[in-house]
């Protein structure tokens, strides 16, 4: 009896700190709460970098969701997808770029000055997202 009533006793004292603990609205997850922070400021760089130039009325550069969809036929793993992006981001070349429409079209893209964690956190949004 006695351990019985230290082992209720204990499940308590444990369900309390948890209970304690949890703040409201806090994902449980801490890596889904890093990638939702990862995801907001990727997006957040992405409209105010890449979109500003990169929209559906191509006036300065071809349309991202072309862009895409041309990365995506060229390297369907997410992974090599984010590299291609990066290699060609991080050192724009005409001779090198997937999207040929937009060689034709628009002037070459200038170098810019990104870190590779931003290009890559910008990479992943492009691959995560439809309608850019």
């Amino acid at each position: 009896m006695k351990k019985l009533i230290l082992f209720n006793f204990g499940l308590g004292l444990l369900l309390l700190t948890f209970y304690f603990n949890h703040k409201d609205n806090e994902p449980v997850n801490e890596n889904y709460q890093v990638y939702m922070q990862t995801q907001q400021s990727a997006q957040d760089f992405y409209r105010k970098q890449c979109g500003f130039c990169h929209t559906q009325e191509e006036l300065i550069a071809p349309d991202m969701n072309k862009i895409k969809a041309m990365y995506m036929q060229k390297y369907p793993d997410r992974e090599k997808f984010i590299q291609a992006i990066v290699q060609f981001v991080g050192n724009p070349d005409k001779n090198n770029a997937i999207y040929k429409d937009g060689i034709e079209n628009f002037m070459d893209m200038p170098k810019m000055p990104f870190k590779k964690e931003q290009i890559k956190g910008v990479a992943a949004y492009i691959y995560n997202n439809n309608n850019l």
